[in-house]
């Protein structure tokens, strides 16, 4: 069996039930009639069945908020225009001033490094020629103490060399004197030529250079008598050929 089909509405037109103590305008109506109308009670909702009276129109969650974000908003952009002005702007502009004092500063600095780099290098020209100077100085000293040696061993020479003749002297004193029987002189003469030999020893005179000269010498004075005065002229003679004998080899 085929299943009953319900009924389906006709779709009709929707006609509107006048309202209690109102009629409804005929097309024969006047347009004076229509301005003269007399205006609509209201309509109370409990006279007619499945009407309500009007209620106020629930706010939804974000209609509710929305107030509240827009001052939270403004609250919050002033804070931050306040820290910019207030904060912000202020230390900015402190510390553009440091960065710009802290750059004079080392303009200043860099000035102040480039003269003593400068001076510096001024002094390093001065030290190397101080330090050329005093090489040359050395130089000079040393040549000049080399001199100054030379010359006192020249002097020191000299001085053995006059010491010698001076002894030298005296021994031909005595011999001549021995020559004329003269013993007192030939004994005073001696006496000086002992001297003379004792200054030869401190002048520098090693002891081998001078070797027996002591014992000549000694000799003559202990044979001064008549008796022996061959062997103090012998003494003598022989002390006077090795005195030749050095002089000639002193430096």
């Amino acid at each position: 069996m085929e299943p009953q089909k319900e009924p389906q509405p006709q779709d009709s037109p929707e006609t509107t039930e006048p309202l209690p103590g109102f009629e409804p305008a005929t097309q024969g109506t006047s347009s004076s009639q229509e301005a003269t109308a007399e205006p609509v009670p209201e309509v109370i909702a409990k006279d007619k069945p499945g009407l309500s009276p009007s209620q106020p129109v629930k706010k939804s969650f974000w209609q509710k908020v929305l107030p509240w974000v827009i001052v939270a908003l403004v609250f919050y952009v002033g804070g931050l225009a306040t820290l910019f002005f207030a904060v912000y702007q202020p230390a900015k502009q402190a510390a553009a001033a440091a960065a710009a004092s802290a750059e004079k500063e080392i303009t200043s600095l860099n000035s102040q490094v480039s003269q003593l780099e400068l001076q510096n290098s001024q002094v390093q020209q001065e030290l190397e020629t101080t330090r050329a100077n005093l090489v040359d100085t050395q130089d000079e000293l040393t040549t000049a103490q080399a001199t100054i040696e030379k010359q006192l061993a020249e002097v020191a020479n000299a001085n053995i060399k006059r010491l010698a003749y001076k002894l030298m002297g005296n021994i031909n004193t005595a011999r001549a004197a021995l020559e004329k029987g003269d013993t007192n002189s030939a004994r005073q003469a001696l006496n000086f030529a002992s001297k003379d030999l004792s200054d030869l020893q401190v002048a520098g005179l090693t002891p081998e250079a001078l070797s027996g000269f002591s014992n000549w010498l000694n000799e003559a004075v202990a044979n001064l008598e008549e008796t022996t005065l061959q062997k103090s002229r012998a003494a003598l003679d022989m002390l006077y050929t090795n005195l030749l004998l050095l002089v000639d080899n002193l430096p």
